[in-house]
């Protein structure tokens, strides 16, 4: 049976575009993923030089985007034998309907759902530490983050808040 997300009757580029802010994804991430499905969809070649041309942006940082959609499982590149092949299914694993339910509870509850089972007293305190530093709703959204990149850690979670405060 066929996955929901490869259904003839979904679309693909306003579901990115509905979810994009959940899935957190900058505007050129979003715009190249849009840019892959719709040349998936009309067979055209997918290459570097039409990356650049579309979105007028340098090698460099078309570089720097796939990286960040890649580590994020979002997107993955293989090679083909007509050259690579670019997939954004991984995209449609997220489920924006869990991060909805989220929005409404607390930090620790967030927190224990992303390592999928009940924090420890240390991860607590941490927690704790974290909530007197920064405001609730950034830790979630570090949480978010965390999950994105599937890395289920109150260290990975706190370094995300580090990087972001610098």
């Amino acid at each position: 049976m066929k996955k929901w997300y490869k259904q003839p009757y979904f679309n693909r580029r306003s579901w990115i575009l509905e979810n994009f802010d959940k899935l957190n994804l900058s505007n050129d991430e979003v715009v190249l993923l849009l840019l892959i499905d719709y040349a998936k969809e009309n067979k055209k070649p997918i290459s570097y030089e039409y990356f650049t041309t579309k979105l007028n942006l340098d090698s460099k940082k078309i570089d720097k985007i796939i990286e960040k959609l890649v580590s994020k499982k979002y997107l993955t590149i293989s090679p083909n034998a007509k050259g690579v092949s670019f997939d954004i299914d991984g995209i449609f694993e997220f489920d924006p309907e869990k991060y909805e339910i989220s929005e409404n509870k607390d930090v620790f509850t967030v927190a224990e759902d992303l390592m999928k089972r009940p924090l420890s007293p240390n991860e607590l305190q941490k927690l704790s530490d974290l909530l007197n530093e920064f405001k609730s709703n950034k830790i979630i959204d570090a949480i978010r983050m965390a999950e994105a990149y599937r890395k289920a850690s109150i260290a990975y979670v706190e370094s995300i808040l580090r990087n972001a405060k610098k």
